[in-house]
C-alpha cells in the first residue's frame, strides 16, 4: 500500500513538473510580452538554480528530521509539497513579472525536496530486493504521466485554453501529491 501512494505521488508530480518546464517558458512569453529566449532564460534560471539550493536543503533537513523521526522524510516532502503549491500559483495568476518568477523559484526549491528524498522514502516502504526495480517504476509512471501533460498542455493551448489554468491545475495537484505523501507509512525494519 506504501508502495502504491509513492507511485500516485510521484506520478502527479511528474505531471506537475512536465508541465512547469514544457509550457512556463511559453506561458511568460506570451503572458509578458517576452522574447522567446529570455522567457526561457527566466524559466530555466529560477527553477535550475533554486532545485539545486532544494536537493541541498531537502536533502539535510530530511537526514536530520529522520534521526528523531522514522517519518521525518516524509514530513520534509509534505511541507515542501505545501509550499511549492502556492509558488506555482502565484506564478499563474500574478501580471507581475518579478512575483511571477519568485514563485517558480519558490517551487523549484521546495519541490526539489522530493527529489532528495524519493529514494529514501523508497527504502522505508519496499524490500531492499526490489528497491532498483520500484524506482524504475517509479520513474517511468512519472515521466508517462509528464508526457501525458505536456500532449494535455500543448491541446488546452489549441483549444485556446488560457496558460494559467495548466499550472492551476498544477498547483492544486501539488496539494493531493502532499496528500498522498503524508499517509505513507516506513516499514519496520529488520533491525527494529
Amino acid at each position: 500500500p506504501a508502495f502504491l501512494l509513492a507511485l500516485g505521488y510521484w506520478g502527479l508530480l511528474g505531471l506537475t513538473g512536465w508541465a512547469i518546464v514544457g509550457w512556463m517558458p511559453t506561458y511568460l512569453q506570451e503572458h509578458y510580452a517576452l522574447p522567446q529566449g529570455k522567457a526561457g532564460l527566466y524559466t530555466t534560471l529560477s527553477l535550475q538554480l533554486s532545485a539545486l539550493a532544494g536537493v541541498l536543503l531537502g536533502g539535510y533537513l530530511a537526514d536530520r528530521w529522520s534521526r528523531v523521526n522514522p517519518r521525518g522524510r516524509v514530513h520534509v516532502v509534505f511541507i515542501g509539497l505545501l509550499t511549492a503549491a502556492p509558488g506555482v500559483a502565484l506564478t499563474a495568476s500574478t501580471d507581475w513579472l518579478p512575483a511571477a518568477v519568485a514563485g517558480l523559484a519558490i517551487y523549484g526549491l521546495t519541490k526539489s525536496f522530493s527529489d532528495a528524498n524519493m529514494m529514501p522514502i523508497l527504502c522505508t516502504v519496499a524490500d531492499e530486493r526490489y528497491r532498483a526495480t520500484g524506482y524504475g517504476v517509479l520513474n517511468f509512471f512519472s515521466c508517462s504521466i509528464g508526457g501525458v501533460a505536456s500532449l494535455a498542455g500543448g491541446m488546452l493551448r489549441d483549444a485556446k485554453i488560457d496558460g494559467s489554468r495548466i499550472f492551476q491545475v498544477a498547483a492544486a495537484s501539488m496539494l493531493i501529491c502532499a496528500a498522498l505523501v503524508y499517509f505513507i507509512r516506513p516499514q519496520p525494519t529488520r533491525d527494529a
